[in-house]
């Protein structure tokens, strides 16, 4: 275990349930829309919400770069409790993509609700992926198999459910935050 010193974590869709607050934001914005139809978190199935049909793929993105998601944005259960029982054990970071507004809003958040994480915003603008952080002393844990494809992580988990964007993934998969404590305390990482 001592080989392994950091916990590489994404933030969308591993610490904060990301689809429930995009849909959140966009059931309350567009319930007065001819056509609109309530849509559950749960029924999403696609990267960019087209289950979010009154709202154009551009206007669900600025979502993302609003202070508004920030303050809906709630932590998966179990992830509080797990996060805060590693950082005695690894240094956490949460490494995560997106535009610049977007990277300022979670850098705040994070220092407001996860304090003894550090944070590293990779730009999209600049980088298709997160291959050029150095991850080979930890453990990465993404819900994109493209990320974890090509980072150098020492030992990689896929995390959450199986979409589209990760149902390709052939590694270990978590599906919440009760199963990736049972592997990072374990120590299953050394056996795979």
């Amino acid at each position: 275990m001592k080989e392994v010193k950091t916990l590489y974590i994404d933030f969308d869709g591993v610490i904060i349930n990301t689809i429930e607050t995009i849909v959140s934001l966009y059931n309350e914005d567009f319930q007065y829309y001819k056509g609109f139809k309530t849509v559950n978190w749960w029924e999403v199935n696609t990267w960019d919400f087209e289950e979010c049909s009154c709202a154009s793929k551009k206007y669900i993105n600025s979502y993302f770069n609003t202070p508004r998601f920030f303050n809906k944005a709630s932590l998966l259960e179990g992830a509080w409790d797990v996060l805060n029982q590693m950082k005695d054990d690894f240094h956490l970071v949460i490494v995560s993509m997106g535009y610049r507004p977007n990277l300022v809003g979670k850098k705040l958040w994070i220092e407001k609700n996860l304090p003894f994480a550090d944070f590293i915003g990779v730009n999209m603008k600049k980088y298709p992926d997160k291959k050029h952080i150095d991850m080979s002393d930890g453990i990465f844990i993404d819900d994109s198999s493209k990320n974890l494809a090509t980072s150098n992580a020492k030992y990689k988990v896929l995390f959450g459910d199986v979409y589209p964007w990760n149902e390709d993934w052939e590694g270990k998969r978590c599906f919440n935050w009760t199963d990736l404590e049972k592997y990072l305390m374990r120590g299953d990482y050394v056996k795979t």
